[in-house]
């Protein structure tokens, strides 16, 4: 993504990843976060980054000025949805992430707010972020979500459809336990 898309600036030099964060991510990101002013390029306190490489990379924008929100591709599907999850993380946290002392592999271990986002770009420019599934808590989230998960191409399953859990046939009904007990009235 260049830096003139969605409004961004191009990155200022030492702004490592600033033009970096893949659209789906950055869209999904902005659209969860919490604070209402959104910094711009030169404020105090702008985060746009990403840190890792391949498939343990974590996107990081600022959110207010004690929070990131954070964010990593997921997966794809057919109708052009990129699925991303998504947290909230605290400052400090960041700042660990950054230092090296919290390694990647547990960057959403302690968000807050996490969502499995699907992001819809038409070619026509317009974009849709969704909620798929909120999270309430970082266990909750499926490993392969997690980094280092590796990118899943979603497919739509018939066996996910709505009342795939309904067998095909109607059950056969039960056999009286012993013989004369039909539960029918005499």
């Amino acid at each position: 993504m260049d830096g003139g898309e969605q409004g961004e600036a191009p990155g200022r030099p030492g702004d490592e990843g600033e033009d970096e964060i893949p659209a789906a991510p950055l869209r999904a990101m902005v659209t969860r976060m919490h604070a209402r002013r959104r910094t711009e390029p030169g404020d105090e306190g702008r985060i746009r980054r990403q840190l890792g490489t391949g498939d343990e990379t974590i996107s990081v924008i600022d959110d207010g000025p004690d929070h990131c929100i954070i964010g990593r591709r997921v997966g794809h599907a057919s109708d052009g949805t990129t699925y991303c999850l998504v947290g909230r993380i605290s400052l400090e946290r960041y700042a660990d992430m950054v230092a090296g002392d919290v390694g990647l592999l547990d960057a959403f271990s302690h968000a807050r707010d996490i969502a499995l986002c699907g992001v819809f770009d038409d070619e026509h420019g317009a974009s849709n972020v969704f909620v798929v599934q909120p999270y309430r808590h970082s266990e909750d989230v499926p490993d392969d979500y997690l980094p280092p998960g590796e990118f899943i191409e979603f497919v739509d399953d018939p066996d996910d459809a709505v009342g795939a859990d309904e067998p095909d046939e109607p059950d056969e009904p039960d056999e009286p336990d012993e013989p004369g007990e039909t539960g029918d009235a005499p």
